[in-house]
Formats: structure tokens, C-alpha cells, sequence
């Protein structure tokens, strides 16, 4: 979690002018709503914590969704495999939307929100859907710079979290985190608050690297080799299969101790003993 929070700076280099003219709009867009939010990194009031997050989430859980669309139709026409990335970008839309879920536990969005919310997705669906007909890789590296972005502004909200005196600490420094968040993390039944922002943190600069990694490959690479992201999902697989056999065998174990019959008959006494055509005698 720590070496997530250090590459809050990493920032993609615009390679050619699709590149800077996306890095602008969302440097644009991401100044516009810290205004709007009333949003400013030096100490954060929590009421613009709640409208940035749950309108942040609400769109970061749209692209995953689109991309992983468009493939499965692209796999459905050229009846061709699709090597794996679809379970990445619908994995990125459902994270998303956790984040979202666990969000709206913790915020209150009123009406004014949930007007934005359903216009940011009424507006944002078909551009980025018509990023991704002229350019895959275009839809990517958008979601790329929007990314740094959410980054910046969860490792900005940790720290603020943590640092004694600010409005951030004083509010949540003793809050627990939500059921929603504990269930989907597997976090300690005592986590608190700040552990789902770290998570959160987690999750976006994971998604971060995966849309400028995506966004950098070629179209051979995105479409004909295998997804280099798929040993996660293979990973994740294979720990939910764990924990699912380790709670089963608890609570097998539980009820047969609980249905075993005790008795304090003894069941073969010293006299027992094997008979001259070797059958049990007793």
C-alpha cells in the first residue's frame, strides 16, 4: 500500500498530439471540479470529499464498461478470442463501482449530485465511446490521465486523513470503515475509514498503469496477443477458491462437532481381541 502512495507523481509524458490534447482536457476538467467542489489540497473540508468521490466514481466506472463492451461485440463479428482483456476492463468497471457503493455508506449525495452524476454519464458516454471507435488506445490513454488524477487526490486525502490537525483527521481519525468496504476488501473486522482510502488509492493507480500500458500497445498487441494482466484475475481466482474451501471446511468441521454423539460407554474393552480364524471377538 505504501509503494502505491509514492507514485502519486508518475505521470505519463504526452508522446504525440492526441496524447496532449487528452492530458489537457482532463487537467482542465480536474482544476474546473476542484472549483466547483470546493476542493483545495491544503486542508479539505469533508463535504467536498463526499461530491468528488461519488461523482468521481461515477464516471471512472464508465470506460471499463464501454471497452470491455466494444471487445466482447469485436470478439462476437470476427469470431475471434479475445485473449483475455475483457476481464480486465469489466473487472475496472465493477472495482469502480465498489468504490462508488462504498462511497455512498459513508456520503449522503442529495439531489444536486445525483443531477451531475447522471449528466457526466449522459455526456461522457458518447465521447469516450467515440474515442474508442476512432482509437482504442485513445479511450485508454484518457482513462490513463484521468487516473493520475484520482491518484493525486486519494494520496492527498490519506495524508490529509492522517495528519493531526486538519479537518480531515479531526472528522475521521476514530471512523470505522463500512461493512460494504470490509466484505469487499477482506479487511479486519476493525478496519477503519482511512484503510478503504488506502485500498481506493490502491485500486486507481493499479488502474493507472493498466490504461497507459494498454494505451502504449500496438494493434497487434491489443488485439492479438494474450492480455499481460491476466495472471491477476487467475490469482484472484485462486485466493477466492481458498478462502471459499477454508470457510466451507470451518463450518464443516463446527457441525460435526456439534452433531457428534459423546458416550461414555466404552466401546472395546482389553478383552477384545482376534479369534483363531482371524475374525474379531469381544
Amino acid at each position: 500500500m505504501q509503494e502505491r502512495m509514492k507514485t502519486f507523481d508518475m505521470k505519463h509524458v504526452p508522446q504525440n498530439i492526441p496524447d496532449t490534447i487528452l492530458q489537457k482536457m482532463v487537467r482542465v476538467a480536474y482544476h474546473g471540479f476542484n472549483f466547483v467542489t470546493g476542493y483545495h489540497h491544503a486542508d479539505p473540508p469533508t463535504s467536498a470529499i463526499g461530491y468528488r468521490l461519488i461523482i468521481l466514481e461515477s464516471v471512472a466506472g464508465v470506460p471499463g464498461m464501454l471497452g470491455g463492451m466494444f471487445r466482447h461485440f469485436r470478439s462476437l463479428r470476427q469470431l475471434e478470442r479475445d485473449h483475455g482483456f475483457i476481464f480486465t476492463l469489466i473487472e475496472e468497471a465493477e472495482n469502480e463501482r465498489m468504490h462508488l457503493i462504498v462511497c455512498m455508506s459513508f456520503f449522503e449525495a442529495g439531489p444536486v449530485t445525483r443531477f451531475i452524476v447522471q449528466a457526466g454519464q449522459l455526456a461522457l458516454t458518447p465521447f469516450l465511446a467515440g474515442l474508442y471507435v476512432v482509437r482504442p488506445q485513445l479511450l485508454h490513454r484518457f482513462v490513463g490521465y484521468l487516473e493520475e488524477t484520482a491518484v493525486h487526490t486519494y494520496t492527498n486525502i490519506v495524508e490529509m486523513t492522517s495528519t493531526p490537525g486538519t479537518q480531515l483527521h479531526t472528522a475521521w481519525k476514530d471512523t470505522p470503515a463500512p461493512q460494504a468496504a470490509i466484505d469487499y476488501w477482506q479487511l479486519p473486522a476493525d478496519a477503519m475509514w482511512v484503510d478503504c482510502l488506502k485500498r481506493m488509492l490502491a485500486d486507481e493507480s493499479h488502474h493507472r498503469d493498466v490504461n497507459h500500458a494498454m494505451a502504449s500497445m500496438s494493434e497487434a498487441q491489443l488485439f492479438g496477443e494474450d492480455n499481460p494482466f491476466i495472471h491477476e484475475h487467475k490469482a484472484d481466482y485462486e485466493a477466492g477458491v481458498r478462502r471459499h474451501t477454508e470457510a466451507l471446511l470451518k463450518k464443516t468441521l463446527g457441525d460435526l462437532d456439534l452433531h457428534t454423539i459423546r458416550s461414555k460407554d466404552v466401546l472395546a474393552s482389553k478383552e477384545a481381541g482376534v479369534s483363531k480364524d482371524g475374525a474379531w471377538s469381544g
